[in-house]
């Protein structure tokens, strides 16, 4: 009997991937991840005891959000347990090592889903920073764990399929699975898969155009597959249950393309950047007050990271032209100028034709990246402030 529970359960689980996750093509896919469901319904009782973390918030309305809000409700009888105090204690470490939650779902991608244990392919590295943190993520999935056992979380996930079912619907028409090989290609790189997570139980603040997007990496037995982890990004009124819902928060077509074009161009190249970053801090000098100034507002405070942006930002625009897409280079190229004010942008595209035109020579980005670090390196304060003025103040 009790091996026949065990199949049953097993048989379960597994259906319940399946209808969450979308195949778009054989590299690309879109699905909702048990872990970081569970995590999320947990972190918002923990709250209860933290007062805040990230964008969680005790005592603040998320009825904007359909899960985030249903979920509380169905799950708020848990918040004094034993397994979410103790979750809210290790969550205060993570928050003393971090002030982020990034590191507990890049954790969490690389275990298999609840209520299976154990590394999905194989056990992550320790961070040299925190040492200490790994044991503490491995004591928070195994109580995340108990609390998806005890809570019933895979029944609630069941229980609303039509919802996370539609959920994935509005995010899969706006996904451009052709872009995908268009940026291997043009970067000279492949990974063996992307993979794009929804995580409709991610609390944000009620407000016009706000979302959160996370990329971990899952190392696989394969290589590194880049993953994108969204939050919902449409505020919706308040239904008198899940099932009521006719929109379900991931209708953007805008913040779609967004993320899962320049978020995934992060891939290929912030793991070669890092071996400039001491190249890049002793040019510092370049990212001139004035440049700083215009480009604070896009969340960019130093030379390293606005080379980063710049750089996954030109991907975009030449990986479109690659594509012969000429109308969309051109959008690309206009609000990455003059909307986030990476202006710098013109001046990099006419290095980087020389990549284009030499793929022989330069057969991957990494190849021409040094030549693309020299420029940068020749430029001068004044060169810098005259592309502000230019391009910065329309």
């Amino acid at each position: 009997m009790k091996r026949l529970t065990l199949i049953i359960l097993l048989w379960s689980a597994q259906h319940s991937f399946a209808q969450h996750t979308v195949q778009l093509s054989k590299k690309v896919s879109v699905a909702i991840n048990t872990n970081l469901e569970t995590y999320f319904f947990a972190e918002k009782l923990a709250v209860e005891h933290m007062n805040d973390f990230v964008f969680d918030h005790k005592g603040w309305d998320y009825a904007h959000q359909p899960i985030v809000h249903y979920a509380f409700l169905r799950f708020k009888p848990y918040i004094n347990t034993p397994v979410i105090v103790r979750i809210a204690a290790l969550l205060r470490e993570v928050k003393n090592a971090y002030q982020d939650n990034s590191p507990v779902m890049n954790y969490l991608l690389n275990q298999k889903e609840f209520p299976a244990e154990g590394p999905l392919y194989k056990e992550l590295p320790i961070d040299p920073a925190h040492p200490f943190i790994k044991a503490i993520l491995a004591e928070l999935t195994d109580s995340l764990r108990s609390f998806y056992q005890m809570a019933k979380v895979g029944a609630f996930i069941q229980e609303n399929t039509f919802f996370y079912q539609g959920a994935l619907r509005e995010v899969e028409k706006d996904i451009d699975a052709a872009s995908f090989p268009a940026l291997e290609k043009w970067y000279g790189k492949t990974f063996p898969a992307y993979q794009i997570y929804l995580a409709p139980g991610m609390p944000i603040p009620k407000g016009e155009d706000n979302y959160r997007a996370f990329a971990p990496s899952i190392m696989s037995a394969k290589g590194v597959i880049p993953a994108m982890v969204m939050s919902s990004d449409q505020m919706l009124p308040l239904e008198a249950s899940l099932s009521s819902y006719k929109g379900f928060g991931f209708d953007n077509p805008g913040v779609t393309h967004f993320l899962t074009r320049h978020e995934m161009g992060h891939s290929f190249v912030n793991p070669l950047i890092e071996a400039y970053t001491a190249q890049l801090r002793s040019d510092s000098v370049l990212f001139t007050p004035e440049l700083r100034e215009i480009l604070a507002p896009h969340y960019i405070h130093d030379w390293y990271v606005c080379v980063i942006e710049h750089m996954v930002r030109l991907g975009e625009i030449r990986t479109a032209i690659s594509m012969t897409n000429l109308q969309e280079a051109e959008r690309l190229r206009r609000m990455h100028i003059y909307d986030e004010k990476c202006v710098l942008i013109p001046l990099l595209e006419n290095e980087i034709k020389k990549y284009d035109e030499n793929r022989r020579r330069y057969p991957s980005f990494e190849s021409y990246l040094p030549v693309l670090i020299a420029y940068l390196n020749s430029l001068t304060p004044a060169v810098i402030n005259d592309q502000i003025e230019r391009y910065g103040k329309k």
